[in-house]
């Protein structure tokens, strides 16, 4: 493809456009491992361990793969992402996830009614 100017141009205010989106969102994106009594949060150094009682609500983000969950605690108004194992099915763009964290996250919303 030729290089233009106009191509050039376009490509570069996508960029600009989509940086601040970037910086916006990066800080919601950590770590999370899930036990059986706890729910460990990291975030680079940041590291938060809470009981399964302190979480608000969990659920899973349709039409985005590979599965992507949003976590919010009692008492923080900070919203967590986190994606589990690529096991998942997806069609007309909602998301299954058949992952053994999925499985556990879909136990512990029935029993604590998340």
């Amino acid at each position: 493809m030729a290089q233009n100017i106009v191509i050039t141009l376009v490509f570069g205010v996508i960029g600009i456009v989509c940086f601040p989106i970037f910086i916006a969102i990066k800080d919601k994106f950590v770590i999370v491992k899930l036990g059986g009594q706890n729910v460990i949060i990291k975030n680079g150094e940041y590291e938060r361990k809470i009981n399964w009682m302190e979480v608000e609500s969990l659920s899973l983000i349709q039409f985005v793969y590979p599965p992507l969950y949003k976590l919010k605690i009692k008492g923080d108004n900070k919203v967590y992402w986190f994606n589990t194992d690529n096991e998942f099915i997806k069609a007309s763009g909602f998301v299954k996830d058949f992952s053994d964290m999925g499985d556990l996250i879909q136990k512990k919303k029935r029993e604590l009614g998340i």
